[in-house]
């Protein structure tokens, strides 16, 4: 997993992969944008060094850069009709910076053609400014259904496989290139998620 340039291919697009600082909002239906050419690694490599516990302030840190940050994706659990899992992003940059409010996020197939994904910030809680220093990490947690929706096919698949997301740090237009191993996501690609948590994901 790497971060991979910015990507400005359609101007529709930039909803998809939005990454805000802000407060909590549903996202709606928006394009898919076309991948570029750039290649990344599907698998997220794992720090030996135990992640610090960020803090809650911002202490003079700058703002996280994806090229500082590191992806990877957490089973949580299912219920009836749901899925469940954890996003955490961890600072494998030289120095603390901070994160605040909600990831940008995009699910594409294994020959990377995008996958209708529609975000949807939840709040409250709201989002909160977090420090992560070297090996710092925080997370999100991601909700979706596998069962069809009205416009969906009723037998087979609901939609695409996923193969690979592309994650969007807050505030940042570049984005890291990671393994999805979570399944099909039905309802138009409807995926709530919180905003970002101090901390390692729950185990």
């Amino acid at each position: 997993m790497r971060a991979v340039r910015p990507v400005y291919a359609l101007a529709l697009a930039a909803a998809a992969l939005c990454a805000c600082g802000g407060g909590g909002g549903g996202g709606g239906p928006t394009a898919a944008p076309t991948p570029s050419g750039t290649t990344a690694s599907a698998s997220p490599t794992t720090s030996r060094t135990p992640p610090q516990t960020p803090t809650a302030s911002p202490a003079g840190s700058g703002r996280c850069r994806t090229d500082g940050l590191k992806a990877r994706i957490t089973t949580a659990g299912p219920a009836a009709g749901q899925r469940f899992a954890f996003l955490t992003l961890t600072n494998t940059s030289g120095a603390a910076c901070h994160v605040r409010g909600y990831v940008g996020m995009l699910l594409l197939t294994a020959s990377d053609h995008p996958i209708r994904t529609n975000l949807e910030r939840l709040a409250p809680p709201g989002p909160q400014t977090i420090v992560l220093r070297p090996g710092g990490s925080a997370y999100a947690r991601l909700q979706w259904t596998v069962v069809p929706g009205a416009r969906e096919p009723a037998h087979g698949a609901c939609a695409p496989l996923p193969q690979l997301a592309w994650i969007t740090p807050p505030d940042e237009r570049a984005h890291l290139v990671i393994t999805w191993n979570q399944g099909v996501v039905c309802g138009d690609g409807h995926v709530s998620t919180t905003p970002l948590r101090p901390g390692t994901a729950p185990r």
